[in-house]
């Protein structure tokens, strides 16, 4: 009895054991991405598309999960716990991040580079505001104003620079156009510690401001509040992101609220993910 009775133990023994080796196959590692949100899409939509555009194209990369985030700082800080491995975000931001803190770093290229163009969007029915905004956007890009405000409030910040408020013109009894900026995308759009707004956009903004003899007021705003802000009259204008149609694994409107007209691009960028260090290796 007791011989019957160590063999059927021994036997369930390496059941259980054969049982274990199979499901202790090494799983799939899943990249992590943290992404400020987008209007018109779910993360796991997110997720859909960026799969189905590296299959289509013959990249071969871990499957991802994305984490949408309010805001820039509370995607810092998850990064910095752990909750994600990456931040997805532009050449610049990332560029102005690793000037911040040295162990953070690019992940390699992409096999395909994308890349997103920046834009001010309005309320569909202030077509007068939008055709003196594209005026004046379009007479900076051809007398090489634009050029000049990349160069000084980019490309200097992300190297050596400290970013500074930029002055904004007034006019006596003219209209006052309220802007809504958020701090998420330093250098090109932050908030400095007294909670001044400054960077690259309002420098743009001052630009306009000059051409089309206009008031602007900068009103600080939630990223993730950004277009009821806009549809609400809270604010006039607001930055917003186009997604060129047919090089990005999103649709164009993926991030564009019904009801908002948008300007033509006065900056792209390239999209790049940026981590820790030894996540990359």
């Amino acid at each position: 009895m007791k011989l019957k009775l160590f063999a059927s133990l021994f036997l369930i023994l390496i059941m259980l054991t054969g049982c274990g080796n199979e499901t202790s196959q090494p799983q799939e590692k899943v990249q992590k991405v943290g992404m400020l949100g987008r209007a018109n899409m779910e993360e796991s939509q997110i997720d859909e598309y960026t799969k189905k555009f590296n299959d289509e194209h013959g990249i071969t990369t871990d499957p991802q999960k994305t984490t949408y985030y309010n805001n820039f700082n509370s995607m810092q800080m998850g990064l910095t716990a752990g909750n994600i491995d990456s931040i997805r975000t532009y050449g610049s931001v990332a560029d102005y991040m690793i000037k911040q803190n040295s162990e953070l770093k690019i992940k390699d290229s992409q096999a395909i580079q994308l890349v997103d163009n920046f834009s001010c969007a309005m309320r569909e029915g202030d077509t007068e505001l939008k055709n003196e905004f594209d005026t004046a956007i379009d007479a900076m890009n051809k007398d090489g104003t634009l050029d000049e405000l990349i160069k000084k409030y980019i490309k200097l910040t992300v190297n050596d620079a400290t970013p500074s408020a930029v002055e904004m013109p007034h006019f006596d009894g003219a209209e006052n156009i309220k802007v809504g900026v958020t701090g998420d995308l330093p250098p090109l759009d932050l908030i400095l510690a007294d909670g001044t707004p400054a960077g690259f956009n309002t420098a743009v903004l001052a630009e306009i401001s000059k051409r089309i003899n206009k008031n602007i007021e900068l009103v600080v705003i939630e990223s993730d509040a950004r277009a009821a802000a806009l549809v609400s009259g809270r604010v006039d204008v607001i930055f917003w992101v186009i997604t060129p149609e047919g090089v990005s694994p999103y649709p164009t409107n993926s991030d564009t609220p019904a009801g908002v007209a948008l300007t033509q691009a006065y900056y792209s960028d390239v999209i790049v993910d940026v981590g820790l260090s030894g996540m990359f290796q």
